[in-house]
């Protein structure tokens, strides 16, 4: 509303109703009557500029003000008087700046490719949310940021903010994946530690006179060609990890199962050399060694759930009747015991023994080693 006193048109000096979301508004008057009535609401500011250089700023520290435009109440005014008129006029740009919080600021798009540390393909996940900002120094915000020129709308204002906070993410996630190790498509079930990497992460905003306050909500997806990608990986690396598992069932902790395996190969081996080396004999008795090993891996996983069959404890040679046994060292006929009273040879029957070379066992009275051919010793 305008109205006249003493002479001197006045006016009444506020944001539009129109205006109200906007977050930058320029007033359209440069000239402003002596004694006008400017309004700030409590959730702005009001900032100063001539000649494109910055002259004072009014804030209302959360309370809704109402300033009448003299220099003797705003001592800055004096440099925006226009002598021309008597000093009755202000020739000024005049801005109003919003302090309140912004909310409902949308960030999003695709990341760069990123391989996934698990299934070892590359993909490219998107991410859509919002973050909530505002201004702190409004006149450094115009200054460094907005510009001088009209009013600007919210889109142009956000636009390199929206930038700034998607660089920061587009940074974050993948150091994420790669120092928790996880898969890519797990991502969404680290919504929490996420949203603070971002805060903790995003770029500085005081230059401009600006804060990033917190996160919004956020969701981070796939396109149907890239989850159809990631599922054909996820179902190729579990058969992966079954068959390892199988064969670490079959031959972990097993050693005679794995030693009728290599000595069946050494077998086989020497039959194809036609008995070169350690002769004809020695691989044929290499065969049946490994036959029956082969036999009894297969006595063991006859058992329920795969598990070997316990073996008896070795039981000393059969007494003959008259209660002795023969000495293996000195043939001598002696009582039963663990050695012979004769000559102090253990009485025990014999075990199975490494193989020098290539550490096979050998069943006992083997001559030549069915693996690698060295002689038994």
């Amino acid at each position: 509303m305008d109205f006249v006193r003493g002479g001197v048109r006045e006016m009444m000096i506020a944001r539009p109703d129109s205006a109200k979301d906007l977050i930058v508004y320029k007033h359209p008057e440069r000239t402003i009557p002596k004694y006008s009535q400017l309004t700030i609401d409590a959730d702005e500011a009001a900032v100063f500029f001539r000649d494109g250089s910055l002259v004072g700023v009014l804030r209302t520290a959360g309370v809704g003000q109402r300033h009448q435009l003299d220099t003797g109440n705003i001592p800055f005014l004096s440099n925006l008087v226009d002598s021309f008129t008597g000093g009755n006029i202000f020739v000024t740009d005049l801005y109003f700046v919003s302090m309140r919080p912004n909310r409902n600021t949308k960030f999003g798009g695709p990341f760069p490719p990123m391989k996934d540390p698990e299934l070892e393909i590359t993909v490219s996940p998107r991410i859509f949310g919002t973050f909530i900002w505002r201004v702190v120094e409004p006149d450094k915000f115009i200054v460094n940021y907005v510009g001088m020129g009209g009013t600007p709308s919210n889109d142009r204002v956000e636009s390199f903010i929206q930038t700034k906070f998607m660089n920061s993410v587009k940074k974050t996630v993948p150091n994420f994946v790669i120092r928790q190790k996880i898969e890519i498509q797990a991502l969404p079930a680290y919504h929490d530690e996420l949203g603070q990497s971002f805060l903790q992460k995003c770029d500085d905003l005081s230059e401009i006179g600006a804060q990033f306050l917190g996160l919004g909500d956020f969701t981070i997806n796939f396109s149907d060609d890239e989850l159809k990608r990631i599922q054909g990986a996820q179902d190729r690396y579990a058969d992966i990890k079954a068959k390892k598992r199988a064969k670490d069932e079959l031959t972990g902790g097993n050693f005679m199962q794995y030693a009728a395996g290599e000595a069946m190969l050494g077998a086989g081996q020497g039959m194809a050399k036609g008995g070169e080396g350690t002769g004809t004999v020695g691989a044929g008795a290499g065969l049946g060694m490994g036959f029956a090993m082969a036999n009894m891996y297969g006595q063991q996983m006859g058992q329920p759930g795969g598990q070997p069959q316990q073996q008896p404890p070795p039981q000393a040679s059969p007494a003959p009747q008259g209660g002795t046994v023969t000495c293996p060292g000195c043939s001598a006929k002696v009582p039963p015991g663990k050695f012979c009273a004769e000559c102090g040879t253990s009485l025990a029957p014999p075990q199975p023994k490494p193989c020098a070379a290539c550490q096979t066992m050998l069943a006992p009275g083997t001559k030549f080693c069915p693996n690698c051919g060295t002689r038994a010793t």
